[in-house]
């Protein structure tokens, strides 16, 4: 896991504002090498369309050895689909469609690495009530973990990792 990053719109708040935190990371490694047309394509012949990705994304705050969760994504899946592509202006014909975790419309990538980064890098936004952290300095940080299945061209795996803490203040 790379980039894993926790920004706030701000360094400073008052009690009446909401604190935005954006988080987001991507997955880099053999996972994101291997989702190629040419390893669709071997996929589809071997009836193995469809790769699943679950992840999960916390941010919490720290008080001393304590920590409280601020918010949390407690499980998320996206799904890549290869099919069968009549579309002249793709380059291949095995592609991959990205069906995002919110249910939404399968989203067809124009290219191969807008397809890695939509399918491999996640980011999320979490909103707090000031007045719920309260007065004072407050440190913030985020952990993730993603996790994938065993498919014909790749094997089970999962990683992790953890933001470097934010600090802000609440007046």
């Amino acid at each position: 896991m790379r980039d894993c990053k926790l920004q706030t719109d701000k360094m400073g708040y008052s009690l009446d504002e909401k604190v935005l935190a954006r988080f987001s990371f991507k997955i880099v490694g053999g996972l994101r090498e291997a989702f190629h047309p040419d390893v669709w394509t071997v996929a589809w012949e071997d009836y193995d369309k469809i790769l699943r990705l679950t992840y999960r994304m916390k941010v919490a705050k720290h008080t001393g050895l304590a920590t409280k969760s601020l918010g949390e994504v407690r499980k998320a899946v996206r799904r890549a689909s290869f099919y069968w592509s009549r579309d002249p202006d793709l380059p291949y014909r095995i592609w991959a469609m990205i069906i995002p975790e919110d249910g939404g419309a399968p989203i067809i990538p124009q290219n191969v690495e807008d397809a890695k980064t939509k399918m491999f890098d996640v980011a999320q936004a979490f909103e707090v009530d000031a007045a719920k952290l309260g007065g004072g300095r407050h440190v913030l940080s985020g952990d993730a973990e993603a996790k994938w299945g065993r498919r014909s061209f790749i094997e089970k795996g999962n990683v992790s990792g953890k933001t470097d803490s934010v600090t802000i203040t609440i007046e």
